[in-house]
């Protein structure tokens, strides 16, 4: 197995692209996709910029802006606008190799005896079949974008304070910023970086005239610049996410129970294969500590720190651990995962121990796929459209699903679904929301003209 690396490295691409690309229309676009592409598709980029802040609060619209010119390539048809995500996602597999490679290319240790092409491909072929980052790249959301430029950034950093280079400070700084302007949930990779580096520095006494010391303290100074240059972006960022705070947009994120942290990794590989994975994870970090011991704790920095910072602002501020918003974290697990599988004392077991855990994958990623995820906003739209009497307009709770009605419109009737006004027909999603204010929605618009999953056509 020692010499498959490559064939396992384009395995992974190949499995990897096919699970985020096939079949990409098959869910009907969601609410959340439909702000996205609402700001997307504005005439300008301006016009992206403010309608994304209003329609995504708390998120720059970075995002939007790429989309706006992916849109003005390939159009806005659903399978053209998700294949953006999916694109970054095959790539983020492509830049786990590269990190993997990175963290154990250590000078200074022992890690020469691994196999590190081996480790670095079983990692990114972990990441391939891994639902919870198949899943967002398959969705017309920031997510994915967001994962790649984190891991871009990751690898830099890892090159920067390994063995220095303008380059690679550039890289680790620039990225850093463009990460946190595609959500500012991004900044806990960096701020789980200033922990490696604070440690980095302790180390060393805090000497410049050591190599380590001077490397941190560059890299440091890379990561205080680019943080100075967006903070007026960051500002302006938070300011929204307060406002979308205070008019309730988060509560439907429940206050995480302490035993959250573990239950993301068991969600995000399955619970069948959480177990082996996990066990693998231990091992490979106990394996490892002695020959790639900065490669071993800088994943488990990464890994838990951003996930720990969550939980305390969830508990001293407001809720907001999702795993979407740390999807990064994910990789290191996968990393250490990796290393516990080329750990394995021969050959056969280490081939069994990746072949259990990529049909485990993908047995929880068929299994997912067996049950519908999305809600009939086009069938619920084109009903609506039809009992919609002449010169009447159309509403939607919550409000912001306004958006996907308009997708689903033909253009020339899209003025007809408004915000606020006076609808004649509301569509009621029913899924994941709760039913705050239905009841009295419900008596509002008494008339039930069609249920479908999770939405209702209402009328007046």
């Amino acid at each position: 197995m020692r010499r498959l690396w490559l064939p396992i490295l384009i395995l992974a691409l190949a499995a990897g692209a096919l699970l985020r690309f096939a079949d990409l229309g098959a869910n009907e676009m969601s609410a959340d996709e439909a702000a996205t592409w609402a700001a997307a598709a504005a005439p300008t980029v301006a016009q992206v910029i403010a309608l994304g802040e209003q329609l995504n609060p708390g998120k720059i619209a970075a995002h939007e802006v790429l989309l706006h010119w992916w849109i003005a390539m390939f159009g806005e048809g659903l399978v053209a606008l998700r294949s953006l995500s999916a694109l970054l996602g095959t790539l983020a597999i492509l830049l786990v190799f590269w990190i993997a490679r990175e963290l154990l290319d250590a000078p200074g240790e022992s890690s020469a005896r691994l196999n590190v092409n081996l480790i670095a491909a079983v990692a990114a072929m972990l990441l391939a079949v891994s639902l919870v980052t198949i899943k967002y790249s398959r969705e017309l959301r920031m997510y994915s974008l967001m994962l790649a430029v984190s891991l871009g950034q990751a690898g830099f950093f890892i090159r920067a304070v390994r063995r220095g280079g303008i380059g690679n400070y550039l890289g680790a700084g620039a990225l850093a910023g463009a990460a946190i302007a595609v959500n500012f949930f991004a900044i806990l990779i960096p701020a789980a970086e200033a922990l490696w580096l604070a440690y980095l520095l302790a180390r060393s006494g805090f000497r410049p005239k050591a190599a380590e010391s001077r490397r941190a303290w560059k890299v440091a100074i890379a990561l205080a610049i680019a943080g100075a240059a967006f903070a007026p972006l960051v500002r302006a960022e938070l300011r929204n996410g307060g406002a979308a705070v205070d008019r309730g947009m988060l509560q439907w994120i429940g206050r995480p129970a302490l035993w959250e942290p573990f239950a993301l990794f068991n969600k995000a590989a399955g619970s069948f294969a959480f177990l082996p994975l996990a066990a693998l994870a231990v091992y490979g970090a106990i394996r490892g500590w002695r020959v790639a011991h900065d490669a071993v704790a800088f994943a488990l920095v990464w890994m838990w720190a951003p996930i720990l910072m969550m939980m305390i602002v969830s508990y001293a501020i407001a809720p907001v651990l999702v795993e979407r918003y740390v999807l990064s974290c994910f990789v290191p697990f996968y990393f250490l995962a990796a290393l516990g599988v080329c750990e394995l004392s021969s050959g056969g077991a280490r081939g069994a121990a990746l072949a259990a855990i990529v049909a485990l994958s993908l047995g929880h990623i068929f299994s997912y796929a067996r049950k519908p995820h999305d809600i009939q906003w086009r069938e619920a739209t084109a009903i609506a459209l039809e009992h919609l009497p002449p010169g009447a307009t159309l509403g939607a709770r919550p409000a912001y699903a306004v958006e996907v009605m308009r997708y689903y419109l033909p253009p020339a009737q899209r003025a007809r679904a408004q915000r606020g006004g006076n609808p004649s027909i509301v569509l009621l999603e029913e899924r994941g929301r709760g039913d705050a204010g239905h009841a009295a929605l419900r008596q509002e618009f008494p008339v039930t003209i069609a249920r479908l999953r999770g939405v209702a056509v209402l009328e007046r």
